[in-house]
């Protein structure tokens, strides 16, 4: 029997299948050491992805947190300019109803009113009405304009300052 096996093994066909089967295993082996280092390569870029995505997800959360304090902090100044708007609309109301406020407006109408007047014809009534219209509408349109906010405080303190002023202009004391 050991014949027959070394006969058979000395046989072409057999020497050439072993060799093949050589060649087969060695590439084989070689293919395994490859795969080995391409997965070992593969999970050091997975680990290191892995770590981007976590940095990157840090990042993200660190900007969302800083986004949210900066959206609650301008949501907190809206509601401060919102009340600070409600109270000074609240003082301007208060103003315009200070007494006093309609006495001195009635003022300066009349006295714009006797200027007209006296201008253009003194002791007829009907000019002293159309005079007073006039002034009441020239006061209106300074009253909802920005000249008249400008205009306004220059002329009351002129008026103010005739009547504590002498003949002259010079003050008594």
């Amino acid at each position: 029997m050991e014949e027959t096996l070394i006969n058979i093994l000395k046989h072409p066909l057999v020497i050439g299948l072993c060799i093949g089967l050589i060649v087969a295993m060695v590439i084989w082996l070689r293919g395994l050491g490859r795969l080995r280092v391409e997965r070992s390569a593969a999970a050091a870029r997975a680990d290191h992805l892995h770590d981007q995505i976590e940095t990157l997800k840090a990042h993200l959360h660190t900007q969302m947190e800083i986004t949210a304090k900066g959206n609650e902090s301008l949501k907190e100044q809206m509601v401060a300019l919102q009340q600070t708007n409600q109270n000074l609309s609240q003082t301007i109301g208060a103003l315009k109803q200070k007494p006093g406020r309609v006495e001195i407006r009635t003022l300066h109408l009349y006295e714009k009113a006797i200027r007209v007047m006296n201008a253009r014809a003194p002791g007829f009534s009907s000019a002293w009405e159309s005079a007073v219209n006039e002034a009441e509408a020239e006061i209106k349109k300074e009253e909802s304009g920005i000249i008249g906010w400008i205009r306004k405080p220059f002329m009351f303190r002129k008026t103010g300052s005739t009547e504590l002023l002498g003949d002259g202009g010079e003050s008594q004391a």
